[in-house]
Order: structure tokens, then C-alpha cells, then sequence
């Protein structure tokens, strides 16, 4: 999940960052870290591979961080994975 962990650690840093501090956007991008590291969770074994809560969850979560997501998980596990599992293509 080399993709989805990067998209984490981004996600968390720009949390931290000063722009984001200043504009009170940090919650947000902590909240999106947060988003996708449920998901990570459920896609692999530290969580226990729970496919459907994960495509649940996903599908709840805001336009913006479902398709960074989305994104991650068609680099990490292909595009088929992504359809499957989740019903959501990329290009």
C-alpha cells in the first residue's frame, strides 16, 4: 500500500503545515488522514481485510479525499481491484 501510506503521511503533513495552521484547515486534512488510514486498515491485514465496511465507508466519505483514495488504491492494487471492490474507476 505504498501509494495509500504516502497519500497518509502527505495528508498529515499538511496538516502541520503553516498555511494550512493559519487558515484552520488542519482538522481537515487530519480528518482526510484519518479517512484513509480506516480504509488502509480495512483493505489489509492490520485491520483484518474487511472489503465491504472499507467500500462502505469510502463511498460516505467527501468528494475530494474518496477520489485522492481512490487514486492510491488503483496505483497500489490496479484499477480491476478498485472496480470490484469498491465500484469506482480511475484513468
Amino acid at each position: 500500500m505504498k501509494n495509500l501510506n504516502a497519500l497518509i503521511k502527505s495528508l498529515h503533513a499538511e496538516a502541520k503545515s503553516d498555511w494550512a495552521i493559519q487558515e484552520n484547515m488542519s482538522d481537515m486534512y487530519q480528518q482526510d488522514a484519518n479517512d484513509a488510514t480506516v480504509i488502509r486498515n480495512f483493505i489489509t491485514d492490520r485491520g483484518g481485510v474487511n472489503i465491504p465496511t472499507a467500500s462502505q465507508y469510502l463511498n460516505s466519505r467527501d468528494t475530494s479525499i474518496r477520489e485522492a483514495i481512490c487514486m492510491a488504491i488503483a496505483e497500489d492494487k490496479g484499477n480491476d481491484f478498485l472496480i470490484e471492490n469498491f465500484g469506482w474507476s480511475v484513468r
